[in-house]
């Protein structure tokens, strides 16, 4: 199969060839190449050492990234593409750590034989234009299989990331891992356990963002790795039911999942929205309910994010909507134009995202009931926009503020302050009070004190 290098490639390649020094394109390039695939990052070896790879770019670029160089890899940016350089590889690992302790290889061969897995081991020689493929990367490329490089449960202990990303290429790629590799997944997966979360959850996204992450989470659950990452997911799956009493919960966060916009925020919600069923299923009257699992999943929500690392913006976000992911709508569209304005208030920034995922959350067989959701979120949306026009909800507040009240009463600062504003405030909401109106709040105020 015919690799295209374009000209600034072949050119940096002359300049490693004229300072006596290979250079190959590896990895996802290669393998996006024989694929058809744009190709997104640019890997390449070299038996060039890391200092001497920084050399050779310095005539071309100052934007150089040494983070990496420690272990063997220099990026940087040539002619706006983003390019990565490692010096051939002959790792050596310990089962207890975290990070690989890097030797470096002496031959390109050697750097292949290192690697995860087999359509990831081809690399095409710049220098003497040839694909390299010593462990049959086009043939698993052309079976559509994932296959570790050697013996996989050697592989997976060297670094036990390669486990996750096993499952990523997979439904990434939709391929099928073929199945020693697979089989070794769950024989080494108690390895997974020294893995930094910073790793995981980078991994995570990229299986969430995919065109089916629902296959990425059956395979997780599968091969014993959900245990590692998601462990609060597997009431969900093992929840005994009768299907006449309620959905199954899992299968139900696998549909919401696929039928999800690929938006990161809204993939993990639709991964956690109903993650706490489980834990407050029980039964009323002779049906099942779930009361409150929007608060408790809010707060599990808040538990795995920060677990998994990722930032307080994000966790708050998130807990966000899973707290909120109930309330379009669930009333039979009931709404008063104050528990409208509430509503807005209470979404905030998440307004947007709760009208899309609530509209991906709605399944079913039942196609009426569809409809008439569907029928509920618009007329809501409508309101939503006629009441903005009336009023800029978001700025709505207190006709009085601390000060103000502090300098009616003189008093002290306190909490006392905080009631009479929200009374006052929950007044305007509802239409009963204009936000200007100084005279008549003041008047309310001293009712209230004197209660």
């Amino acid at each position: 199969m015919p690799i295209s290098v374009p000209a600034w490639l072949e050119s940096l390649s002359k300049d490693f060839s004229g300072s006596g020094h290979q250079l190959h394109l590896v990895g996802g390039a290669v393998r996006d190449e024989l694929l058809g695939k744009v190709v997104g990052e640019w890997d390449l070896a070299s038996d060039a050492k890391p200092s001497e790879v920084e050399q050779i770019l310095r005539k071309r670029t100052k934007k150089i990234g040494l983070i990496g160089k420690h272990f063997g890899t220099v990026t940087a940016d040539l002619e706006g593409r983003q390019v990565e350089i490692t010096t051939f590889r002959g790792e050596s690992y310990e089962e207890s750590s975290r990070k690989p302790t890097v030797k470096f290889g002496k031959s390109i061969d050697e750097d292949l034989s290192r690697r995860d897995f087999t359509i990831n081991a081809i690399a095409y020689d710049l220098t003497h234009p040839r694909l390299l493929d010593p462990h049959h990367g086009q043939i698993d490329l052309e079976k559509r299989v994932i296959r570790a490089v050697g013996d996989p449960e050697s592989r997976f202990r060297e670094d036990p990331l390669r486990m996750l990303r096993a499952i990523r290429f997979a439904v990434t790629l939709d391929f099928e891992i073929e199945r020693k590799t697979f089989e070794a997944i769950s024989l080494e997966r108690e390895h997974f356990a020294i893995l930094s979360a910073e790793r995981i959850s980078q991994e995570m996204d990229k299986i969430l963002l995919t065109s089916k992450p629902s296959r990425g989470i059956d395979l997780l659950v599968e091969s014993g790795l959900i245990n590692y990452i998601l462990p609060e997911l597997i009431p969900c799956i093992d929840l005994e039911f009768d299907p006449s009493e309620h959905k199954d919960i899992y299968g139900h966060i696998l549909q919401v999942l696929d039928q999800t916009p690929a938006k990161l925020e809204l993939r993990w919600c639709a991964l956690l929205h109903d993650i706490a069923k489980p834990l407050t299923r029980q039964k009323i009257g002779g049906e099942y309910h779930f009361l409150g699992h929007e608060v408790v999943g809010s707060r599990l929500t808040k538990d795995i994010l920060r677990r998994l690392k990722y930032t307080g913006e994000f966790v708050d976000y998130l807990s966000k909507l899973v707290y909120l992911h109930q309330r379009i709508p669930n009333n039979d569209g009931l709404w008063t134009d104050g528990a409208v304005r509430r509503f807005v208030r209470d979404a905030g920034d998440t307004l947007d995202d709760l009208f899309v995922f609530a509209t991906s959350d709605s399944t079913g067989a039942n196609e009426r009931k569809l409809e008439k959701y569907k029928k509920m979120r618009s007329e809501l949306r409508e309101r939503i926009v006629e009441l903005e026009k009336q009023a800029e909800i978001a700025k709505i507040h207190s006709p009085l503020d601390g000060e103000e009240l502090m300098a009616m009463f003189h008093r002290p600062a306190g909490p006392w302050i905080k009631t009479i504003k929200e009374h006052l405030l929950q007044l305007v909401l509802d239409g009963k009070l204009d936000q200007e109106d100084k005279k008549n709040a003041e008047q309310i105020a001293k009712q209230l004190a004197k209660s």
